[in-house]
């Protein structure tokens, strides 16, 4: 398989680019979704629409913090402006809930009420067509957003899976609606509804984590062991600290050399460490090299 590169200049465009495509895509559908519902008696459509816009709302989001996080390091953020797309990760989990309760809430009041109609055929074609529509988004967004590393390009992703279960839900209903169980409509909803609040505490779990810097997994820790390992030099790894901010990667390392180097070839170790690291990943932002002795 060959191994993707990108040069961290035309990360943000790739960002933006796909941004964009969802974006637009998600007007297009919301305002499908809205008409047909309207004109053809589908509140299930309707109630889709709402959720499409909601999309729109969370594509803007995450885009401005993709503009934000692009920002370079200043005196007040010395560390970058990367966290801000986990803010934005956050952000689309707390739309994705207050959306998950509106269908709860239209839900139980069609419910209680019996507030039924027979929706037109033409929303069963919109409905349908948002489900292609939507996967193909999503399998395209979540290979971007793992090729880039982009947390929030990945919750755009799963946002757009969790609009293809609404949408599947929504064909279910019209459909035992058009055949006269229109009490299904509002059921299916409901359903729906407990599948978008599991992908926002998903999304909450991992913004939450990164924000605390938690450390990535193992196998990427040990990768970086042994690239330092395999600077000449580099007697011993004292010690180790790698956190992600956002898409990026800080790592903290004491390593012990020779003791009886002069301080001259003892930086030079250091500054062979970090660009070995750096330039082993376009997502590695900076390294703090320490240098201890070290005693046969």
């Amino acid at each position: 398989m060959k191994q993707f590169t990108i040069s961290r200049e035309n990360i943000f465009n790739k960002l933006k680019f796909v941004s964009y495509v969802g974006i637009f895509a998600n007007i297009i559908l919301t305002l499908a979704k809205f008409y047909f519902g309207i004109a053809g008696h589908s509140e299930a459509l309707v109630a889709d629409g709402f959720n499409s816009l909601s999309d729109i709302f969370a594509g803007l989001v995450v885009y401005i913090s993709f503009k934000i996080s692009n920002k370079p390091q200043d005196k007040e953020h010395p560390y970058g402006h990367a966290k801000a797309e986990m803010i934005a990760t956050f952000l689309v989990a707390l739309i994705l809930i207050l959306f998950g309760l509106s269908i709860i809430a239209v839900s139980s009041f069609k419910l209680y009420f019996r507030y039924y109609e027979r929706p037109a055929f033409d929303t069963l074609i919109v409905a349908s067509a948002t489900i292609i529509i939507k996967e193909i988004l999503y399998r395209w967004t979540l290979r971007w957003g793992r090729l880039l590393k982009s947390t929030g390009l990945i919750a755009t992703a799963y946002d757009h899976r969790s609009d293809v279960v609404v949408s599947t839900a929504v064909v279910i209903g019209i459909i035992f609606a058009i055949k006269g169980y229109y009490y299904m409509d509002p059921i299916a909803g409901i359903v729906v509804s407990f599948f978008i609040f599991r992908l926002a505490v998903k999304l909450i779990k991992e913004s939450i984590s990164n924000l605390m810097d938690e450390s990535p997994p193992a196998s990427v820790v040990d990768k970086i062991k042994n690239l330092i390992a395999s600077v000449k030099g580099v007697e011993h790894i004292t010690n180790i600290k790698v956190r992600k901010s956002g898409p990026y990667f800080y790592i903290d390392v004491e390593i012990e050399i020779n003791q009886n180097m002069t301080v001259k070839m003892s930086h030079d170790i250091a500054e062979s460490v970090k660009s070995r690291l750096m330039s082993s990943n376009i997502y590695i932002n900076d390294v703090m090299v320490h240098i201890n002795p070290f005693e046969n």
